[in-house]
């Protein structure tokens, strides 16, 4: 029952004496300007978490504290713990042609100078290939001696890797015990959790890989990139809310405690605590790390300078008819995304900003920075509105400010994809059709719409091919007997964009029909493309429907699987052209997807195409993609964790 306005008004009174009298008071320092509080002991952050969890925890009313909301973010009180006052402020040339390849791919990445950890990696000779607890290292090149040289076993659950020239970077998950010495005590405690290890090999000699240094952080491994000499890794733990202490992450044995914690100064459902750590690839330079209790976080975008963490805002739960009646006042989506601003530099972390924006983004493709502005893209589900969703675009100062927006896009539709190319954003939603928007943002202060074409189907991931055009990877879709729209084929489509006013479909393919898939649709790292061997390649899961012959029903039929890969050239005037398919192990539906023989990534060395998948590495010549050059099985788990 909503309460009657006099007694609204009294638990208002009462909420608000309660606030001026400390009762709701955030433990934690205020800092000014940031929308943040840092909490640097455990006795702050038990008191925080007891505070601004309370219907969580304890069962309180959540309707006095959706009006204390207001209050604690306008609350300025200092903190009554002691903490001091804080203002927030593609492909490479190998250098040694006689051991390796003179020419080879890498990551498929977001932005130019940020690598993004993968599950293998490759340095123009060997390949890194990681599954379950076991680090293979195969000699790939030349093809026709390719070997296994290494099978290492790593504790834990290994997700994925980095290479920086003869260092390995291995993240794995561990159950472990280490002991640490509080502050302020002589006696060293056990330390039970789960942590993520980042284990540092010296592979000079790759037949026997030295581990050289291991730093470990509380949590599991979310996702991490390297700049430069200097990995950035994040992982997510649920706080203890009972006993609650300061994250500890560890050099080896030596222990090393997290200063502070960045903490939001309004009450959520539920806390995740996430710590950023940076460390040296080489050297022996002091790890960093910076933590923050957030929501479920589940995007992440580095630039060269900073790192952007961004999820979408929990409100407490109002129930449903107070929920109904907020809506019914409020003309202002009730759907927020939170985006924390780190400034990065050799390793070193700053927490710098905090804002927000309405809607939810879709992923790290949803963000870009460009010239000290962040853009970001975001879909709306405004159930209570008449569009019920729409797409909105907004551009962020240094200290994520609001200083530009374009709002209300495609009416009734969602966000699919999503590419930032210099002045120039490319949106893809969709409800029934694909409406590929251009749109400007060379004035930050005044987003504005360019142009729109609409196509069937529509594009989960987007790359630009040059300047003027861009491809598109997602489905192909047709209408039911209902009238609803139901997703079919892979379709790969090639826009020419040069007229920002009037984009133009070059071609488009469709492979395969209902059930068919690609790992390109969810991991943008599957993706191979280069420009000057002409090479597309796409691995794809193709189902083909086979009509039932004499079946007196329509419509009957079976169905084959094919797994592989295929491979394209690309004509920016005339589209695609296929110019081969590598089968992957049996190359049917036998092989799981995610698992077995499914192809997950692709690269190259010179002229040879290396197709991987979970359970083998397959060498094709580039010239002739029927001539198999090189099949190699490997060690693998059946049920390995999911890249997203």
């Amino acid at each position: 029952m909503i309460p009657q306005a006099p007694v609204r008004s009294l638990l208002l009174t009462v909420v608000i004496i309660a606030v001026c009298a400390g009762l709701f008071q955030v433990s934690g320092t205020d800092t000014s300007g940031s929308g943040m509080l840092e909490i640097t002991t455990d006795e702050d952050l038990k008191e925080y978490l007891k505070n601004v969890t309370p219907e969580y925890r304890y069962g309180y009313s959540n309707e006095m504290y959706d009006m204390a909301m207001p209050m604690m973010e306008m609350s300025a009180a200092p903190a009554t713990m002691g903490a001091k006052q804080m203002v927030a402020p593609a492909p490479t040339s190998a250098g040694s042609a006689d051991t390796g390849a003179s020419d080879f791919s890498t990551t498929n990445i977001q932005v130019a100078g940020v690598d993004e950890a993968d599950f293998v990696k490759n340095d123009g000779k060997y390949i890194y290939i990681e599954s379950g607890e076991t680090l293979t290292i195969v000699d790939a090149f030349p093809p026709e001696q390719g070997k296994i040289v290494t099978e290492l076993p790593v504790k834990g659950t290994v997700s994925e890797l980095f290479l920086a020239g003869d260092r390995l970077v291995i993240f794995s998950d561990t159950n472990d015990e280490h002991w640490y010495t509080p502050k302020g005590s002589a006696v060293p405690v056990p330390d039970y959790s789960r942590k993520t290890e980042a284990m540092i090999y010296d592979i000079s000699d790759r037949k026997s890989p030295k581990e050289v240094r291991t730093i470990s952080a509380p949590g599991s491994y979310e996702n991490a990139r390297m700049i430069g000499d200097y990995v950035y890794f994040i992982t997510e733990e649920t706080p203890d809310y009972y006993n609650p202490r300061m994250p500890i992450i560890y050099d080896g044995s030596e222990s090393v405690e997290v200063s502070s914690i960045w903490c939001p100064p309004y009450p959520m459902n539920e806390y995740q605590m996430h710590t950023l750590t940076s460390f040296p690839v080489t050297g022996s330079g002091q790890p960093q790390a910076e933590s923050f209790l957030l929501g479920y976080s589940n995007t992440l975008y580095v630039s060269p300078q900073n790192v952007y963490v961004a999820y979408e805002k929990q409100r407490p739960w109002y129930g449903w008819n107070l929920l109904e009646e907020k809506s019914a006042e409020s003309k202002e989506p009730e759907q927020e995304s939170v985006i924390h601003r780190f400034a990065i530099k050799d390793g070193d972390i700053a927490y710098k900003a905090t804002g927000t924006v309405p809607g939810y983004l879709l992923n790290q493709f949803s963000l870009d920075e460009n010239r000290g502005n962040l853009r970001v893209a975001t879909t709306v589900s405004d159930w209570a509105s008449d569009a019920k969703q729409y797409s909105n675009v907004y551009v962020f100062d240094p200290d994520l400010k609001i200083i530009g927006r374009l709002e209300h896009l495609a009416p009734e539709e969602k966000i699919y994809s999503a590419r930032f190319m210099g002045d120039l954003l490319y949106l893809v939603t969709f409800k029934q059709t694909d409406p590929l928007f251009v749109i400007d943002l060379s004035n930050p202060y005044q987003p504005g719409l360019l142009g729109e074409l609409k196509i069937p189907g529509y594009s989960d991931y987007l790359h630009p091919y040059d300047d003027t055009h861009l491809i598109g990877i997602g489905k192909d879709t047709m209408e039911n007997e209902w009238g609803g729209i139901i997703p079919t084929g892979v379709k790969i489509a090639l826009f020419d964009v040069s007229n920002v006013n009037n984009p133009r479909l070059v071609e488009s393919i469709v492979i395969g029909e209902k059930g068919s898939d690609s790992a390109v649709l969810s991991d943008h790292r599957a993706f191979l493309l280069d420009k000057e061997k002409n090479i597309m390649a796409i691995p794809i899961r193709e189902v083909v429907h086979i009509p039932v012959q004499g079946s007196k029903y329509e419509g009957s039929h079976t169905e084959e699987t094919w797994q592989g890969t295929y491979v394209f050239g690309i004509n920016p005037d005339t589209g695609f052209t296929e110019k081969g398919r590598i089968k992957q192990g049996t190359g049917t539906s036998g092989d799981e997807w995610w698992y077995g023989s499914t192809v997950l990534r692709s690269l190259f060395m010179d002229d040879v195409l290396y197709t991987i998948s979970r359970d083998r590495i397959v060498g094709s010549d580039l010239k002739d993609l029927t001539k198999r050059l090189m099949d190699i099985g490997i060690k693998h788990d059946d049920h390995p964790p999911y890249y997203y």
